[in-house]
């Protein structure tokens, strides 16, 4: 807008200039152990960095000191730090911000920097099991102008280019579509493998077909044995949280026993948080096993499942069972698959499986099966609404318009009522857990409604961000991009991935989490219509393509997945504690009230009442906000299990006052494990 030559804006009106002329910002100091500090900055994004100067040449225990803190950074919440309540006003004037950051917008993405005269041990590029990218040496000192540019894990200095995809004809489910102008087929590739195969068939007198098939069941054998195995042997080894295998433990146990699934974990309502019904269905196998090892198992066969529908798939449309098994291949490879897996036990992994039979079941036509297997899915979770709803939009743009419709209409009818009518029945209460995760302002569909183009704003600028480019690139690249050949099938994809890029919390669009377990059979299926693409367009590359999916899938599981074949493999390795852990647990009588350390309380949960310490004492992400423990919660409590080493300076002082406190004995303190009794309870 200009304005009249005679408006003239007094200098006291104009906004004051940054007083922050540098573009990290520290925060706090950062204890990396007795002897060294590390400082904490953010740019005016909230990107972190993590920065250690010394006035000496760095040694050995120096990048040592780095490479741990660097295995904890990427989960550094902001307020981890002292003194850091009023930064986000603080950052905001520094750098002319509109408004002050939300304190889940920092640090989104991590590196390290060391500061230190030359001719010391360097870092390497990249530290810790998290790939935290280093600062390379020379210009970029914590106040440096220039904010870093370096390679992230998870903010890369560039994003994949997308290009628009051709028009596609109407088909049953998007596996054909007009031929693309390609030149140059690789036929003596194709030839040759073909030789190969016929000569594996020869020697063995196996048809290709069996061959095909023996060599899913070996994979899916290999997949399902040691994914079983390395969640088992985390949870052994405590590896696994009562966020959130506690939650749902402790859940289904009471639903198993028909008792109302209040979690004390959590302190909601099991239903009243994710409306995830499906929990009432695993509940009865809970009366035979009544193990967290059983959610987990669940979780493995659940997500290993549409590799067998992708195989069938496959097989069906691209002309050969060899076809499918490298779509199977590349499913099982894919590292958001295996990261759901790994990360806890979430039910969108059940939905996984479920969403793959509805596909099997729509490809062909049995509309009943599909809406039955859609219907269970549904219940996984309020916000898998929406993928149904997208489900039924693909059956819409392939041509069935009425029963695609109705299951897209029947998808966010479910969003809704499992989202602001059921969830809060359950609680007690609105909960606005929704509306949190996504910064929405006011509650109901009215406010959802209202803050729509907002939510997209948001997840465009994250997707447009390096960060978020980089999360694209790692949903896509390693199936090829060949779901955006057939671009409909990126319809039921697309809620996932646009609430994971629209949230609040940037776990969301970070790999190594669960977020991505609905999204990647459908992915994984659209895969299947992108090679179908290039098969009616050119058949003689299909071939190449297919060995290079696998080949760039294995790659892509080594480089960024947490399988035990992959570069940095996720493994609990047995400690020192476990032991004296084990004797702990054995302390704790059955059913009685228990506040515990969170990696003990999955061993704690078949009871009505156990905590993540220090609940009850104080509420600590409990609840919704503002609730507070009941004072008869803690009158009811009976033992206390904690490990010192692991708890804040804060809760330390709480374990401290409890062991000088008379009417608490101490069980067992050994090797930094405590096991505290109320006297006279239970007795």
């Amino acid at each position: 807008m200009v304005m009249p030559r005679s408006v003239q804006v007094a200098p006291a009106e104009r906004p004051p200039a940054p007083r922050w002329h540098g573009g990290w910002l520290p925060a706090g100091d950062l204890a990396l152990d007795d002897e060294r500090d590390a400082t904490v900055s953010f740019d005016r994004r909230g990107r972190c960095r993590l920065t250690l100067a010394l006035d000496r040449p760095a040694t050995a225990a120096d990048v040592a000191a780095l490479e741990e803190a660097a295995d904890v950074l990427p989960n550094l919440y902001l307020f981890d730090l002292d003194d850091t309540a009023d930064y986000p006003e603080r950052h905001a004037e520094a750098f002319g911000l509109a408004g002050p950051l939300a304190p889940d917008a920092f640090n989104q993405s991590a590196e390290v920097e060391l500061l230190a005269p030359p001719g010391g041990q360097p870092l390497p590029r990249h530290l810790g099991r998290f790939a935290v990218p280093a600062v390379p040496p020379g210009p970029g000192a914590v106040d440096s102008p220039q904010p870093s540019t370096s390679p992230s894990a998870t903010l890369p200095n560039r994003g994949p280019g997308t290009a628009g995809a051709p028009r596609v004809e109407r088909a049953p489910l998007q596996f054909q579509r007009p031929p693309l102008q390609v030149r140059g087929a690789p036929l003596q590739f194709e030839r040759a493998l073909l030789g190969v195969g016929r000569r594996v068939v020869a020697a063995t007198r196996v048809s290709a077909s069996g061959l095909c098939a023996l060599a899913l069941g070996v994979t899916l054998g290999v997949f399902v044995v040691v994914f079983t195995a390395a969640t088992w042997t985390a949870h052994a080894r405590f590896g696994t949280y009562g966020f959130d295998v506690g939650i749902y433990d402790q859940g289904t146990w009471l639903l198993s026993r028909a008792r109302a699934p209040f979690v004390t974990v959590r302190g909601l309502d099991l239903l009243g948080q994710h409306a995830a019904y499906i929990m009432v269905l695993v509940a009865p196998l809970y009366r035979v096993w009544a193990d967290p090892r059983l959610l987990l198992l669940l979780q493995v066969l659940f997500l290993a499942l549409p590799a067998v529908v992708l195989y069938r798939l496959g097989g069906r449309h691209l002309g050969h069972p060899a076809a499918g098994l490298a779509v199977a291949v590349a499913y099982l490879a894919y590292p958001g698959v295996q990261w759901a897996i790994s990360w806890q036990f979430h039910p969108e992994a059940i939905a996984a499986g479920l969403l793959a039979l509805a596909v099997a079941a729509a490809d062909q036509r049995r509309h009943g099966r599909m809406a039955l297997w859609l219907a269970l899915a549904a219940l996984c979770g309020g916000e898998l609404g929406l993928v149904v709803a997208g489900f039924g939009l693909l059956l819409v743009a392939g041509g069935r318009r009425a029963v695609g419709w109705r299951t897209a209409g029947a998808g966010l009818a479910w969003f809704l009522l499992a989202t602001y009518l059921l969830a809060p029945l359950h609680a007690g209460r609105v909960t606005r857990l929704f509306e949190t995760d996504y910064g929405i302002a006011g509650t109901g569909p009215r406010a959802l409604l209202a803050s729509l183009a907002s939510i997209a704003g948001h997840a465009l600028q994250t997707g447009l961000a390096n960060d978020g480019l980089f999360y694209l690139l790692l949903v896509f690249l390693p199936l090829l991009g060949l779901p955006l050949l057939a671009p409909r099938w990126l319809l039921p994809v697309a809620p996932p991935l646009l609430l994971n890029l629209a949230a609040v919390q940037p776990e969301h669009h970070q790999l190594r989490f669960h977020y991505l377990a609905t999204a990647a059979p459908l992915l994984a299926a659209g895969t299947v219509a992108g090679l179908a693409v290039v098969r009616s367009a050119r058949r003689q590359w299909l071939a190449p393509l297919l060995v290079l999916l696998v080949v760039v899938a294995g790659f892509t599981s080594w480089r960024y997945g947490p399988a035990p074949w992959a570069r940095e493999p996720v493994a609990i390795p047995a400690g020192p504690t476990d032991q004296v852990r084990r004797e702990a647990l054995a302390l704790v009588a059955d059913g009685a009230p228990v506040s515990a350390q969170y990696n003990l309380v999955p061993h704690l949960g078949h009871r009505v009442e156990v905590y993540e310490f220090p609940n009850p004492f104080r509420a600590v992400n409990w609840g919704l906000d503002g609730d507070e423990h009941p004072p008869a919660a803690l009158d009811r409590l009976r033992f206390v299990v904690v490990q010192r080493d692991l708890l804040g300076e804060q809760d330390r002082e709480l374990l401290d006052r409890l062991q000088t406190d008379p009417a608490w004995r101490t069980l067992l303190d050994r090797q930094e494990v405590v096991v505290l009794e109320r006297r006279g309870a239970g007795r």
